[in-house]
């Protein structure tokens, strides 16, 4: 009979440490490096807990921000370690790109729009376009003026409507590099996805940021619409 209640007891204790581990969350300012120490520090107190190293691994990464999560998932870690390279890593990739987009930014007023949610605001561009110095005016058969009665647009001299279709074009003539990957077709069918950003808040057609670079290699000339 001891000896159940002692089993039990301690049963029971590390359920709630493994509890304890669960609801630990990377702060709104937190650094990685930051979250992973009190990560550490937490599962180092609970000394008697019996984990392992993979259940550890997946924990941890569920308490990151979901725009480092979102890059870091699907992937094999050798160990928590490993891991907390990997995802300061995007970190600092993500930093840097923001503090280009800030620094254009503050050229272009705003470049950069956000809608309000935390993921969105740490976007960064992970595509751009590419122009040979010595190359001639490009042309894409869905880049077209807009027509008459649409006055919403007319901020821009092209159909935003074929904003998807002008990327596809452009990054198959090679004028637009991107850094990732995108998604498989039957993925894009069940979500909105925008290639520009790589990012699943808003889609390619909604996307005022490469509205705006196309605009303006539509006004230096380097792209040139095409009748209706």
């Amino acid at each position: 009979m001891e000896q159940k209640f002692h089993d039990h007891f301690y049963s029971g204790e590390n359920e709630a440490k493994l509890i304890e581990l669960a609801l630990v969350r990377q702060g709104r300012d937190e650094s990685v490096f930051d979250y992973f120490k009190r990560f550490k520090e937490i599962k180092n107190r609970c000394f008697s807990l019996s984990i392992s190293d993979k259940d550890s691994i997946d924990i941890a990464l569920g308490g990151l921000h979901s725009y480092l999560k979102e890059k870091l998932e699907g992937f094999n870690y050798y160990n928590l370690n490993d891991l907390q390279l990997r995802a300061m890593n995007q970190e600092y990739k993500f930093r840097r790109a923001k503090e280009d987009c800030e620094s254009h930014q503050s050229s272009t007023h705003d470049e950069c729009e956000s809608n309000g949610s935390d993921d969105e605001r740490r976007e960064v561009y992970v595509a751009e376009f590419v122009w040979p110095s010595e190359a001639m005016p490009c042309s894409c058969p869905s880049l077209k003026p807009i027509t008459k009665n649409r006055q919403g647009e007319a901020r821009f001299t092209f159909d935003v409507s074929k904003c998807d279709r002008i990327f596809d074009e452009l990054l198959r003539s090679g004028n637009i590099k991107l850094s990732h990957v995108i998604p498989p077709l039957e993925e894009l069918k069940r979500r909105a996805y925008c290639k520009w950003h790589n990012s699943f808040s808003h889609a390619t057609n909604d996307c005022n940021v490469f509205r705006r670079h196309v605009q303006s290699a539509v006004n230096e000339e380097r792209l040139t619409l095409l009748e209706l």
